[in-house]
């Protein structure tokens, strides 16, 4: 009896969860179907069964948290209560199920008529608006006659679904059918496998995920993709994110001499360009490439015979190389959120708080202002911690990210060759431009086909014998090597036919941080520190320029809007540009560079020091600098731009 119990309860919540799918299905099919208009680009079928099967494995992870506590019920109460508890919290939980999925479904679907998504961060911006006017709004501008209604109807059907299921036995008798020794235990493992890879949305190694949401070319379709209690999971912690309770500037008070001299941030970071003589004339197309992982020491003397860098070390040499150069953190998206807007990552990710305001420190923005077509290339999903809207809201006009290309998808998206086809195919050699482009191929877990591509260490005996003593292949296996390589590889055969199709541009190529993989477990606090800033073109007049000069990532902008703009231009930029022989300080999370020393200041090792030239003249007081610019970053980030 026991067993026909737990087999008859298995089958229960087995329809439970099927009535879950075929419930987000009809909601993902009424979603599309009231918005279709939205729909921008032409998708293939495969494109839409592609979202549909995405969608499932969101829904089948939100199913799951329904079914869990039923689950393990009847693993471990029937045995002891033969069933009488089981059967009342399951019946609990598809009433729970049933009333939330129908609620939250209607109601995405009208908040999307406003907000153009479904559940977001703004969700919470009622909280703290007129109630009553909030309330009138609803009133007058979503029935909310009809869309009760709707509930209601929904929710008598599903609840008749399930109790008309309740009486029936097909699954059960299906399942029952089945006569073999230790069928009860054989079943139970069966299900918890099954019950595994619903709730994770997956079979492999990697949960279903957030940016993941977003497989197809057109925005509409990805947005539907999630369901709505995924949405409003993602809602509480966008929400939480950009609403921490920040009661004290974790750096110290803003200096004095800016809160006595300065009205605004603004003020003070308001700059002009200097006397420009190191261009012939002035680039048609810029741009920027952010490679993943790309740190600096394979572009070292000591390390240049490993031949991973070749094609960048080829551009380096005719090039303007700031070797002197730090990220500004340790993590893709902060590094690039400091690239975009200027504001040093202070711990603080900007990526949520810069989809709602545009800084004028914007990179895009201020090229904009100098009449280039600004446009960002992703080679991973748009939705990947919020890109996109924080692209878009810094000023890049257009965006293309892993949908927009019809190759092969991987885990993160598409490689770094389909990635820069997409860029020499959508930007314009007419046009003015500036364009960032941020790859992705050198990123664990490596799947492009390298030895496909040509590369030629397949075991540690292949390295070059000055570095088989030296490598340690658990630390940064061969394969790895072979995607550093890659991501070199076609970056020079990019800026190969880019220069022809683009007789007047620009390239400059920086690491969004160090890349946690070295030839050993033992690099130095320069090699795990530093990466590349190259500024490469035929109009630049190179041996002008001063190399050696100290930066990070935060005077990118800096140096490139003072490179190309005339002379007095104004401009936004907590950085300061490269170009000025004045500069000798470059400012990091926790790192401070100058041409002749790199420190690091951590709160469980103490300070770090790297001495660059053998030179030990480093000023105590560049700490206190560095804290004075991360206090100011940090105000600037949370409390705005006004000083009070």
């Amino acid at each position: 009896m026991k067993k026909n119990l737990f087999l008859k309860e298995l089958s229960d919540l087995l329809f439970f969860w099927f009535v879950g799918v075929l419930f987000f299905l009809f909601f993902r099919l009424t979603f599309i179907l009231f918005y279709s208009s939205d729909i921008r680009e032409s998708l293939l079928i495969s494109d839409y069964l592609n979202a549909f099967f995405m969608g499932f494995r969101f829904d089948i992870t939100a199913i799951s948290y329904f079914l869990i506590i039923p689950f393990l019920c009847s693993y471990f109460l029937i045995p002891f209560f033969k069933g009488r508890f089981t059967k009342k919290i399951r019946i609990f939980f598809q009433y729970l199920f049933i009333v939330l999925s129908v609620i939250f479904s209607v109601i995405t679907i009208n908040y999307y008529k406003e907000y153009k998504d479904q559940f977001n961060h703004f969700l919470f911006m009622g909280l703290y608006d007129d109630k009553r006017a909030v309330f009138e709004s609803i009133l007058s501008d979503y029935n909310p006659i009809l869309n009760s209604v709707v509930i209601i109807i929904l929710v008598f059907i599903l609840i008749k679904i399930f109790q008309f299921y309740e009486n029936s036995n097909k699954i059960f008798t299906f399942l029952n059918k089945f006569k073999f020794e230790y069928k009860n235990t054989v079943f139970k493992i069966l299900f918890l496998i099954l019950f595994i890879v619903s709730i994770r949305g997956s079979y492999t190694e990697y949960p279903v995920r957030r940016f993941y949401a977003a497989v197809t070319a057109d925005d509409f379709i990805n947005k539907t993709i999630t369901n709505p209690f995924v949405a409003i999971k993602n809602a509480i912690l966008d929400y939480n994110e950009i609403n921490k309770s920040y009661n004290k500037n974790p750096f110290g008070e803003i200096p004095l001499s800016i809160k006595n001299n300065f009205s605004s941030i603004n003020n003070f970071l308001k700059k002009e360009t200097s006397t420009n003589t190191f261009l012939i004339e002035k680039p048609n197309q810029i741009f920027l490439v952010i490679m993943e992982s790309y740190d600096s020491w394979p572009l070292m003397n000591a390390y240049k015979n490993l031949k991973l860098s070749t094609e960048l070390l080829k551009i380096e040499n005719k090039a303007v190389s700031f070797k002197n150069f730090t990220p500004a953190s340790s993590t893709t998206m902060n590094s690039f959120g400091t690239i975009v807007t200027s504001v040093p990552y202070c711990g603080i990710n900007i990526s949520k708080i810069g989809a709602l305001r545009t800084f004028p420190t914007s990179i895009f923005k201020q090229f904009k202002k100098l009449g280039y077509k600004t446009n960002f290339f992703y080679g991973g999903y748009l939705s990947w911690q919020n890109i996109d809207n924080f692209v878009r809201k810094q000023g890049a006009e257009n965006v293309y990210g892993a949908a927009n290309s019809r190759a092969e998808k991987g885990i993160w998206g598409i490689n770094d060759e389909a990635l820069y086809e997409m860029v020499l195919n959508k930007v314009d050699a007419s046009k003015k431009s500036f364009n960032i482009i941020l790859t992705m191929s050198y990123h664990a877990p490596y799947e492009v086909e390298i030895y496909k591509e040509g590369f030629m260490y397949k075991k540690k005996s292949d390295l070059p014998l000055e570095f088989q003593n030296k490598y340690n292949e658990e630390q940064t296996p061969i394969k790895s090597l072979g995607h550093l390589w890659y991501a070199d590889k076609t970056l020079g055969k990019f800026v190969e036919t880019a220069e022809k199709k683009y007789s007047s541009s620009i390239f400059s190529f920086t690491g969004d941080h160090f890349g946690r993989k070295f030839i050993n477990n033992k690099p130095t606090l320069y090699e795990s520190s530093t990466v590349p800033f190259i500024i490469y073109g035929r109009n630049i007049k190179n041996d002008l320029i001063k190399t050696n000069t100290a930066g990070s990532h935060k005077d990118i902008g800096a140096t490139l809007f003072d490179l190309v703009s005339p002379k007095n231009q104004p401009y936004f930029s907590f950085g300061n540009s490269l170009i000025n022989s004045n500069k000798n300080i470059g400012f990091s999370y926790n790192k401070v560079i100058t041409k002749n020393e790199l420190k690091e200041f951590t709160k469980n090792y103490g300070t770090k020091t790297y001495n660059i030239n053998n030179a030990n003249n480093f000023e105590k007081k560049y700490k206190q600098k560095l804290d004075s610019v991360m206090s100011l970053a940090w105000y600037y980030s949370v409390k705005g731009d006004s000083i009070q």
